[in-house]
């Protein structure tokens, strides 16, 4: 098994502690996109701005040199030869996914620590990746590593919506033709599926005041994350025997809500398991839940369509088969689903969005026109912000070394995959998702009591160190 010099292997062991406090900072800073607060110094809130700064305020506390920030939007740290033809990036990102707060048995924007996790809203996804990549630039930088090609840190604030961030950074600084980001798992992801967000439409009228009422209904706070929490106000319906038909329904299904009566009506709050919209058979969607239980009520026809279409088309329909959308290629395998936000207003437009990760071969409009064939009922709009799959040569250099280095560093193989996530690494031409959390490890990315696994410090900063130095040198 490869080890790196005595002298780095202190160093790692010496800066634990400065990075640990410097990552608890990292997490404090509430970095949801916040639009109402948003203006031209914040383009996404104070939250994302916030923590771009926090992270670049640390390169200038550790005497970096090269470090810039881009329309307020993104920010790099750099090392290497400037004068270089090549970059290698290493992209990462501050921003994290909004909070269930009330779901949490810890606070999310305070970085607490128990036994061997740090808890923390980010602290999977991604911050502590970002402070692990800072941290292996940092001790570069103090050994005076020499390298080829010049290397950046790239640090978005806008990944967890519509990326906008890079796209301002490539426009006034360029595109790296190489290199990795950090998001994910020690394996090689150099194959990531396309990502496409459709809107269902649909009418909301209410046709028959005798019926019972769906009033509203309303699940998700982001298209990539399964709803944790669904909330609906019903009209018409007799609440003892509703409330029955709710505990009878939470002792089945091993959910947990609450019905109560207010204002002439009822109000139903169902608690399902919050993930990552690219591993939605991790989760219970809250939505597609409460719909089953609804079906109990004799609504009329536009909400029983709705209902029923999340209740027996979209509920655990994790890779699209029963939307009738479902697609498997040899190169990336099958498609995958989420249904992360839905809005029922009576007597306005319903929408439901789909988060759609498909494969090369297949298309958001080839699955908008599909849809809309089998349910005439619905309207597809294809939201322009989507992403084209990705795939990177098993043979390219940039995979053959990152595969030698886990190898080398950890005594055992890792190995090729393909990721129903998005990461940035696939905005490089030759870019992959590349770390750091350890093949086993749970992720808890977009979930509720997210956290870091505090014992992937060590290996994780030997495996990031070597492959930055690999990739630095390359042709």
């Amino acid at each position: 098994m490869w080890r790196l010099a005595m002298s780095d292997e202190i160093a790692i062991k010496t800066n634990r502690e400065q990075w640990l406090r410097d990552f608890k900072e990292l997490l404090a800073v509430n970095s949801v996109r916040d639009n109402d607060h948003a203006d031209i110094r914040q383009p996404y809130g104070p939250g994302p701005k916030a923590a771009l700064d926090k992270l670049l305020s640390f390169a200038t506390r550790d005497g970096f040199q090269k470090i810039g920030i881009i329309d307020n939007r993104a920010g790099y740290i750099e090392i290497g030869p400037s004068n270089a033809e090549k970059t290698v990036g290493i992209l990462i990102h501050v921003d994290v996914v909004p909070v269930d707060q009330e779901l949490w048995h810890y606070e999310p924007f305070a970085g607490t620590v128990v036994g061997n996790r740090l808890y923390g809203r980010g602290s999977d996804d991604m911050k502590g990746s970002d402070m692990l990549s800072y941290y292996a630039l940092k001790l570069l930088k103090d050994q005076a590593a020499t390298f080829k090609n010049k290397v950046r840190l790239i640090i978005g604030s806008d990944e967890e919506n519509d990326w906008q961030d890079m796209a301002a950074y490539f426009a006034a600084e360029g595109r790296p033709e190489l290199g990795f980001s950090p998001d994910g798992d020690f394996i090689v992801e150099n194959a990531e599926k396309g990502i496409a967000h459709l809107d269902l439409l649909s009418n909301a009228d209410i046709d028959d005041p005798s019926k019972t009422q769906l009033i509203s209904f309303h699940a998700g706070k982001a298209s990539n994350i399964v709803p944790g929490v669904a909330k609906a106000f019903i009209k018409n319906a007799d609440f003892k025997q509703s409330y029955q038909l709710f505990q009878s329904f939470l002792q089945v299904t091993d959910l947990t809500g609450e019905l109560k009566a207010a204002d002439d009506g009822l109000q139903i709050t169902l608690n399902g398991f919050s993930t990552h919209g690219s591993t939605p058979d991790e989760g219970k969607n809250a939505a597609t839940y409460l719909a089953v239980f609804l079906l109990n009520f004799d609504f009329d026809e536009n909400a029983t369509h709705w209902l029923t279409f999340l209740a027996k088309i979209l509920h655990n329909d994790y890779f699209a088969e029963q939307l009738g959308i479902g697609v498997t290629t040899k190169e990336m395998g099958k498609t995958t689903l989420n249904a992360g936000i839905l809005d029922w207003q009576i007597n306005q437009t319903a929408k439901i969005n789909l988060n759609l990760r498909y494969p090369i071969g297949f298309d958001e409009h080839q699955a908008a026109s599909m849809i809309e064939k089998r349910f005439p009922w619905i309207t597809v709009n294809v939201q322009d912000d989507g992403l084209k799959p990705h795939l990177v040569s098993a043979q390219d250099p940039v995979v053959s070394q990152l595969l030698l280095i886990y190898k080398q560093v950890m005594g055992q193989a890792t190995h090729l995959n393909v990721s129903a996530g998005a990461s940035f690494g696939r905005l490089m031409p030759r870019g992959v998702c590349f770390g750091t959390r350890f093949i086993g490890q749970e992720s808890t990315a977009h979930q509720i009591d997210e956290y870091f696994h505090l014992d992937n410090y060590e290996p994780a900063m030997k495996i990031l160190i070597k492959s930055i130095q690999a990739l630095a040198n390359l042709d």
